[in-house]
């Protein structure tokens, strides 16, 4: 495959040739003699191609199907040996690209970032939770768009925290997508008396506390980083996000999952009033009174 001619197929501003192109790449990555030669830049000029696939998309259906399709090149396409490689990729041209995007078309670029942080999930259960796999995961978020960085598009980064819990709920208990399902609980649920509903919503919790304990899922791991993001020096909006969005998240707490950020040590706190002070005395030192 010759990266540069392919690419172009990819953001090609006919369907047909896109979708060729797409079903071509799906097998490409798919062979690990193949996709192991892709070196970091080869990758991101695929996703360079692959973000102008979406963007030429049109509709409602179409862009969700094909957001969909992009999001599985991460759980059933990519070698395990690029899988963290592809991941890189992907945030960071979505990054380099973010600003360019109209209003037109953020809503269906924001739903294709959802749909890439489910498929990723996904891949994680499959490995039965490896906490290697999930520490390299981790790693290339955090060096690319989980990191408080001006020069980062914090939307970005917001959006991740926003989605975060909704897909690791749906990836963990298996739930799918279904408006109407969900109604009709909504309907079931208003028939029945106070103490039923309680008693039904018990069933439920114990029911996913037994699921966390069989698949052993490593939830310590999967909200560290965003504890990490929570010091006090960190950017105070995007701490306050993590703790609406993620951290105060009643799906978390009714089933006991420990939502805490780790406490600094003696010795760091006594060195943040060191740096505090040090601060002031400059301030105070700067200061020459009115008139001077």
């Amino acid at each position: 495959m010759k990266t540069n001619a392919f690419v172009r197929q990819l953001a090609s501003n006919k369907r047909t040739v896109r979708e060729n192109a797409l079903s071509t790449l799906k097998r490409f990555l798919s062979s690990k003699e193949k996709a192991v030669k892709l070196d970091t830049s080869e990758l991101n000029k695929l996703w360079k191609g692959l973000f102008y696939t979406m963007w030429f998309c049109d509709r409602p259906r179409p862009q969700q199907r094909l957001a969909n399709e992009l999001a599985k090149l991460f759980s059933e396409s990519i070698v395990e040996e690029q899988f963290c490689k592809f991941v890189e990729s992907f945030w960071t041209v979505m990054c380099k690209e973010w600003r360019e995007l109209d209003k037109w078309r953020v809503d269906k670029f924001l739903m294709l970032m959802r749909y890439i942080v489910r498929e990723c999930l996904v891949r994680l259960k499959e490995s039965e939770w490896d906490a290697d796999k999930i520490g390299a995961y981790f790693n290339v978020l955090e060096n690319v768009i989980l990191k408080d960085d001006d020069k980062t598009p914090r939307s970005i980064t917001y959006h991740i925290i926003d989605v975060w819990v909704d897909e690791l709920e749906r990836v963990i208990f298996s739930e799918e997508e279904d408006n109407e399902e969900d109604e009709e609980e909504d309907d079931d649920n208003e028939e029945l008396t106070k103490e039923e509903r309680k008693e039904k919503h018990d069933k439920k919790i114990a029911e996913r506390k037994a699921i966390l304990e069989e698949q052993r899922v490593p939830m310590d791991l999967l909200l560290a980083p965003f504890k990490a993001l929570c010091g006090s020096k960190n950017f105070p909006p995007l701490v306050k996000k993590i703790q609406i969005e993620i951290l105060s998240d009643k799906r978390l707490t009714e089933l006991d999952i420990d939502t805490k950020v780790p406490k600094k040590g003696k010795n760091s706190e006594e060195e943040d009033d060191e740096e505090e002070e040090e601060e002031e005395e400059e301030e105070e030192e700067e200061w020459k009174g009115f008139g001077n």
